[in-house]
């Protein structure tokens, strides 16, 4: 509610998660909450859209009825659209419902979570809400902040909501993978004293052969400074591995505890 409602986190209120099911088979909202600030109480409701549709409007419409005839209580109620994919330019400020003599006005509150600054999230500093930020507007810095932040707090389940939530930007839960790793390895390596020593010797990362030379030191170097010697295990399977396996190795290690951990 802090991030996408516009509810202050320092303010004195009472929220309750309440019974998603309206008493209708077919209807289930995604987030309904009751919130009691001094004499006010009120109804929050969220509905969730990852590729916008035409009904989404008229879906929208329905669950806020329901929610009202349920609880007879002042309800806002927020459209949270996950990515732009099908977003018309503008949407109308009110959905009006006629169905002979009943009428009813509904205000609409869209959120567009890719133009919300992913640096609101990380400035509220709550673990559960980094997932989000990769679908947020924010520099790589930032969405590195946030993975780095899921790393170090060892939250394997955060981290995949994260990797998940970024199938939605990227295409698919793979590619994002890719991008994370990819983005976590090269900032491992630019800011390794080991990394550029090997660029004074010549090893020049781009070319298959240094490059798996360069991560596989670094990496070497790293787990023994933490974990003391390898077991010959270890070394034969960092000496077998492929450029793909290393830079995988590498993003464990920010959070690996043991040697097997790391290389699995």
């Amino acid at each position: 509610m802090a991030a996408f409602a516009g509810i202050p986190l320092d303010i004195e209120m009472e929220v309750q998660s309440l019974d998603r099911e309206l008493n209708l088979s077919t209807l289930r909202v995604d987030n309904l909450y009751r919130c009691r600030q001094a004499d006010e109480e009120f109804l929050i409701h969220f509905e969730a859209v990852s590729r916008y549709r035409v009904e989404v409007l008229d879906r929208q419409a329905d669950y806020v009825r329901a929610i009202i005839a349920k609880y007879k209580l002042p309800c806002r109620s927020y459209l949270l659209l996950l990515t732009s994919g099908g977003v018309p330019n503008g949407f109308p400020r009110y959905i009006d419902c006629r169905y002979g003599d009943y009428h009813s006005r509904i205000r609409l509150r869209v959120v567009r979570l890719w133009k919300i600054p992913a640096s609101r999230i990380l400035k509220m500093g709550r673990l559960k809400l980094l997932p989000w930020t990769i679908l947020m507007s924010g520099t790589q810095a930032e969405l590195m902040e946030a993975w780095r932040r899921l790393l170090a707090a060892g939250d394997r389940s955060l981290a995949a909501q994260l990797t998940l939530l970024g199938g939605l930007r990227y295409g698919k839960k793979e590619m994002a993978e890719e991008v994370l790793t990819r983005m976590t390895t090269e900032e491992i390596l630019q800011d390794s004293s080991v990394y550029q020593w090997l660029i004074a010797k010549g090893e020049k990362i781009g070319v298959e052969k240094g490059e798996k030379s360069g991560i596989r030191q670094m990496l070497t170097l790293q787990l023994t400074t933490r974990f003391g010697q390898l077991p010959q295990w270890a070394e034969m399977r960092l000496e077998a591995a492929d450029t793909e396996a290393l830079n995988r190795w590498t993003v464990n290690f920010v959070s690996a505890v043991s040697v097997e951990e790391c290389l699995r």
